[in-house]
């Protein structure tokens, strides 16, 4: 008797399972962008709804919510229903807001699934109008010679975290100074207003390819294959820096772990797409190429690291 039970428990188990990756979607899907239109994120979520559209035979909606440092669109997604209607998706902000921002109105370790990494570059620092060296190996010695500023998009951005990891790793004598956006941190580092701006491939890349900045270093600790003739920081001895820039899909917590597999396998179909294959491209980028809980453990290490230097380095107290 227990045997059939157990069995009859499983068959419906298995059904449930199947109809859960067989009815998504069953309606418009929306993806949540916590940033301003015509932002990197943002051209990256437009091109992949189109062909998620094309996968799942329904529309899939971009809509932007950005503010406080993108929680307030993720705040927003973790109150959604828990059946992939709604996603988000988020740069690597989602795990240095938290380190910074102690109000925030979700757990970013249990409220969130991670689903996809989708998109992964190395970050590079890039030097503004008054760097006269061009590599990193000699900004440290400019910086013994006179103030330094790095630039950041914001308070709790990526940029601010890897600025103060360079800072921790490096011994750099140097200042944070926050802009409001990478554009703004870009142009000021153009108008000499400050040195130095660390930030993904997709952000800093147009800037350095017309010349208006110049690339210091990859940080990490070899060159980056698609950026050959740029330096990497372990070739100026630094290490403790190499951590990548991404770009992901998140749902709610309490996900199918089903339904998760198979968004995230119509995501690497979508990303196989010759468009996007081609925005990689521009952007000095690779697809992610992860299972869900082996993203997971990214997310939730990136989720420590940020929260070990903001307290060792006294960030936002």
């Amino acid at each position: 008797m227990k045997t059939f039970l157990g069995a009859v428990i499983a068959l419906t188990l298995g059904a449930t399972v199947a109809s859960a990756q067989e009815d998504f979607p069953n309606g418009p899907v929306t993806i949540i962008v916590p940033y301003g239109t015509g932002g990197s994120t943002d051209m990256t979520a437009r091109p992949l709804a189109i062909e998620l559209e094309k996968i799942w035979g329904q529309p899939v909606v971009v809509v932007n919510k950005p503010g406080a440092g993108s929680m307030i669109g993720t705040t927003e997604m973790t109150q959604a229903a828990p059946d992939g209607q709604t996603l988000l998706i988020n740069t690597a902000a989602i795990s240095t807001a938290p380190a910074l921002q102690k109000d925030l109105q979700y757990d970013p370790e249990t409220d969130v699934t991670p689903i996809s990494l989708l998109i992964t570059s190395p970050y590079v620092m890039v030097g503004g109008a008054k760097v006269e060296s061009d590599d990193f190996a000699g900004l440290l010695k400019e910086a013994e010679e006179r103030p330094l500023f790095m630039s950041t998009a914001g308070p709790g951005s990526s940029s601010h975290f890897m600025s103060e990891l360079v800072i921790d790793a490096a011994n750099l004598p140097a200042d944070v100074v926050h802009f409001n956006g990478g554009g703004e941190a870009a142009t000021n580092l153009m108008g000499g207003h400050a040195d130095t701006y660390i930030s993904t491939t997709a952000s800093v890349m147009p800037y350095v390819n017309d010349g208006r900045l110049k690339a210091l270093a990859v940080l990490a600790p070899e060159r980056f294959e698609l950026l050959p003739d740029v330096p990497s920081s372990g070739e100026a001895g630094i290490s403790g820096v190499d951590i990548k820039g991404w770009v992901a899909m998140f749902g709610p917590a309490g996900m199918d772990p089903a339904l998760v597999e198979k968004i995230n396998a119509d995501l690497a179909k979508a990303m196989a797409s010759d468009t996007m294959k081609e925005q990689l491209e521009q952007n000095f980028a690779v697809a992610g190429k992860l299972t869900p809980d082996e993203f997971k453990d990214v997310y939730l290490r990136d989720l420590k690291t940020w929260k070990n230097l903001a307290e060792k380095r006294g960030i936002g107290q």
